[in-house]
C-alpha cells in the first residue's frame, strides 16, 4: 500500500472537505427519503479509521451528524439513531458490516458520539 504524508492542518482540512461534502448529500437525501445513508466513501473512511484508532472514527462520525443536522431543512435533521442506524449501507464492502461487528459500533457510537455534544442525548 502506498502511503504518503500529510502536514496535520493539511489533513484537517482534507477531513473537514470530506465530511461537509458527506454531510451535505446524507441531509439532502434523508430529507427526502429518511434514511441517513453517508455513503459509501464514508464508509470505506470509517471503517479503515475504526480498525486503526476508534476514537478517530468516533469522532469523524460526530462530526457527519453536526453536519448534517446543521445541513438539514428544519424538521428533517437526521439523529444519532438514524445515523447509527443507517451506517451500515456504508459499510457493506467492509467486514464492519458483519452482524457481530456491527453490534459493537453501534454500541460504542451509542455511547460515546454525545460525548462530542456536550453529554447531549436528544441528538
Amino acid at each position: 500500500m502506498n502511503n504518503i504524508e500529510v502536514p496535520l492542518r493539511t489533513y484537517e482540512l482534507m477531513r473537514a472537505g470530506f465530511v461537509c461534502d458527506a454531510a451535505m448529500d446524507l441531509a439532502r437525501d434523508f430529507a427526502d427519503s429518511q434514511i441517513a445513508h453517508p455513503g459509501d466513501a464514508f464508509g470505506n473512511v470509517f471503517a479503515w479509521l475504526w480498525e486503526r484508532d476508534r476514537s478517530s472514527a468516533v469522532s469523524l462520525f460526530a462530526d457527519l451528524l453536526a453536519e448534517a443536522r446543521r445541513k438539514a431543512p428544519a424538521g428533517k435533521e437526521v439523529t444519532l439513531e438514524d445515523l447509527v442506524r443507517d451506517l451500515r449501507f456504508a459499510l457493506h464492502s467492509t467486514q464492519l458490516s458483519h452482524h457481530s461487528a456491527y453490534q459493537e459500533i453501534e454500541q460504542v457510537l451509542k455511547s460515546e458520539v454525545p460525548e462530542h455534544f456536550g453529554g447531549r442525548t436528544d441528538i
